[in-house]
């Protein structure tokens, strides 16, 4: 696969807020601040949630992480950054956009699980191919370039302390074993054991002069929070019990040998950082001194999720697949294999430039371009340029660092649309009418496109959000203008009703799909100020919310208003099994009653229900009494509980009015309101009134 393209997201904690800024990107770089809505007791919670050391179902871990993953890439992914980002993938293509995170001063946000970054409209970034999360230190040391020689080798430690809970680590080297077997059949590949786990030993080891390219450590780890020092558990050779290496004193051996360019840290919370010394953790220990990839776990990790994934991330590497896209590959077999949130737990520090491998080329006759594709197309060397493309992508990090990188070429570069335009569109304008709607009120959405730009723009495609983009599966109202002239506006505009209360802060967003290249893409998007819909939302059954007129009697699936935020229902009774609510167009008003499919004169007298999605705070219910008697309104909440009534004695052939509460406050918890009338009278209401709970 053609390498990855960048997307660089710096994160600086503020005194009240976040700047988030975009470095690196196919489409340029920006910078933005946003609010900072993660407190302590948020961050802390969600990293219990994840180490297992807050108990929940496996139920709530999946909500848990879900709602916190996607409330992460709303505040990150804002405005001009989501821009960028939707570009950039745009411009990604099939290369895949890799999400580069720079930490060191996002302050208590380093300890927080990135991983999980979710984006509603899809799914957990990390767990494709196509967006794959690393994590990319600044403050480095540059090592020199080491050429390598085949066969790979594998220096793995396995480091098992009696005082510590204890490991199959047996397993482990088991699954390592056979995710290399074919590349070790082959004299391609080769694993060598360590289980004197001393620092020193490691010491002698390194200095034998053996070309070692992985450092794989399989054993515990910890973060003592009173030193914010990270530690591994190495090994007493007379007693057996644990002796404390720090990330510094291993990542000091491991430095002093340049050959070595990737590690694998299968321990426990080998990721954790110090939140005032991001390098004093024991993964980022390493990457500050020059090792190439880091691979991590920043919570504890089962022995089955520790098998899974170092059995799959290696069988991918040894597939050909970048080191970046080997972690999603391993990520998705934890979570489809295990079922847990344990893929969230590695964590991959990249310092080289690029997770892709290319070859050294060695033939005198042709000159090489570099990369699997070459060997692979090779017709006198097939056999032995897959073996050896495979195996020397199986260490993944080796990467450019190794070699020095040809420049870009169309195997590995995006093919960038390539016009003779001057194009820049920008939205001048965006208006609403009337400007302080109702809810269910039909307002006027309109905005001023223009292009700045020299020449024409040619066909593009508008867009606006009732929510932020991020958080919306597609724009509430899009249309498409065939062309705007250089230095000329339009103005476009459809109508919308608006569906419920609350304070909507739109968004209006010009070539959204960026289909037409311009001179830049961050000015495309315009917020509106907040729109404020706290008054009352009365529905009088002439129309459905889209604005359709009911003109003739007809039967209601009850799910018509449900733009409103809310569900209407019959309640079921003895001998009225499948009742539905209908609408009758028979007098001067519409009216809202009961009744079998077909059988408009029967189980006219159930009391009708209207479900909210969000709380109410109370209902106005006007109505035609076809009997005398006690007409009532209940108001319950959302765990079925009543919290207030009022009941009306009405005539006969009236209309009449009751409302709850009563006293004319208003309620926070109202959930539902079911209206009902005495045993043997049709139910027939005309409107009904609902309350915002913000209303005084």
């Amino acid at each position: 696969m053609a390498d990855y393209l960048n997307f660089e997201l710096n994160v600086e904690a503020l005194a009240d807020r976040l700047r988030v800024t975009v470095g690196d990107s196919p489409v340029g770089s920006v910078s933005t601040d946003v609010t900072n809505p993660f407190a302590a007791d948020e961050i802390a919670r969600i990293i219990g949630v994840m180490e297992g050391s807050i108990q929940t179902t496996r139920a709530q871990r999946q909500q848990a992480a879900r709602t916190f993953g996607e409330k992460l890439f709303n505040t990150v992914f804002s405005g001009e950054i989501f821009a960028a980002y939707l570009a950039s993938q745009e411009r990604a293509g099939e290369a895949g956009l890799r999400i580069k995170l720079g930490l060191e001063t996002s302050g208590a946000l380093q300890d927080i699980p990135w991983e999980l970054l979710r984006d509603p409209r899809g799914d957990y970034l990390a767990l494709s191919r196509q967006t794959p999360i690393i994590r990319h230190p600044r403050l480095l040391t540059v090592r020199p370039i080491a050429e390598i020689t085949l066969p790979l080798r594998v220096l793995v430690m396995i480091a098992s302390p009696t005082d510590q809970q204890p490991l199959n680590v047996e397993a482990e080297w088991r699954a390592l074993e056979e995710a290399t077997q074919e590349l070790r059949n082959r004299g391609l590949l080769e694993l060598e054991r360590l289980d004197d786990a001393q620092l020193v030993t490691l010491q002698r080891k390194l200095r034998e002069g053996v070309p070692y390219h992985i450092f794989h450590f399989i054993g515990h780890a910890a973060f003592d929070d009173s030193s914010q020092t990270g530690m591994l558990a190495f090994e007493d050779p007379r007693t057996l019990r644990s002796v404390p290496v720090s990330g510094e004193a291993l990542a000091r051996e491991l430095s002093e040998e340049n050959s070595i360019r990737l590690v694998v840290l299968n321990a426990c919370q080998a990721a954790r950082q110090n939140l005032k010394d991001p390098f004093a953790g024991i993964a980022s220990s390493l990457v500050a001194r020059g090792i190439p990839a880091v691979v991590a776990m920043q919570f504890a990790i089962s022995d089955d999720a520790s098998r899974t994934f170092s059995q799959e991330f290696y069988r991918a590497l040894s597939e050909g697949y970048p080191i970046e896209a080997a972690m999603s590959e391993a990520r998705r077999t934890i979570s489809s294999t295990l079922d847990n949130l344990e893929w969230a737990t590695p964590v991959l520090y990249l310092r080289a430039p690029t997770g892709v491998l290319f070859p050294k080329a060695r033939s005198e006759t042709a000159v090489s371009t570099g990369g699997v594709r070459e060997l692979l197309r090779s017709p006198g060397c097939l056999l032995r340029g897959l073996l050896v493309a495979v195996a020397l992508i199986a260490i993944g990090v080796l990467l450019r660092s190794i070699f020095p990188p040809r420049p870009p070429g169309p195997a590995n570069t995006p093919t960038l649309p390539i016009e003779a335009r001057d194009v820049d569109l920008t939205i001048t304008s965006l208006r609403f009418l009337p400007p302080n709607p109702a809810p269910g009120q039909r307002v006027a959405v309109s905005m001023v496109l223009r292009n700045s730009g020299s020449t024409d723009s040619g066909p593009f495609k508008w867009a606006w959000f009732i929510d932020a983009p991020q958080t919306s599966q597609k724009p509430t109202l899009e249309g498409t203008v065939d062309n705007i002239g250089p230095g000329m506006s339009r103005i476009v505009a459809q109508d919308f009703f608006f569906p419920h209360w609350g304070t909507y802060v739109t968004t209006a967003w010009v070539n959204y799909d960026s289909s037409i290249p311009e001179k830049s893409f961050f000015n495309n998007l315009r917020v509106s100020p907040p729109v404020n819909v706290t008054a009352p939302l009365t529905v009088d059954f002439s129309r459905l919310p889209d604005g359709t007129p009911l003109l003739e009697s007809r039967d209601l699936k009850g799910d018509e208003f449900s733009v409103w935020g809310f569900h209407v229902g019959a309640n079921s009774a003895s001998g009225c099994d499948g009742a539905i609510v209908r609408v009758s167009a028979e007098g001067e008003a519409n009216r809202l009653t009961t009744g079998l499919p077909g059988s408009a004169d029967q189980c006219t007298d159930l009391p009708i229900s209207f479900d909210f999605d969000s709380p109410v705070g109370g209902a106005q219910i006007e109505f035609f009494a076809t009997t005398a008697g006690t007409y009532t309104v209940d108001l319950i909440d959302g765990n079925g509980k009543l919290i207030d009534a009022n009941t009306v004695t009405a005539d006969a052939s009236n209309t009449s009015t009751i409302s709850a509460p009563a006293s004319g406050e208003t309620l926070s918890t109202v959930r539902k309101v079911v209206f009902s009338g005495p045993g043997k009278a049709q139910i027939a209401i005309q409107r009904a009134t609902f309350s915002s709970p913000a209303s005084p």
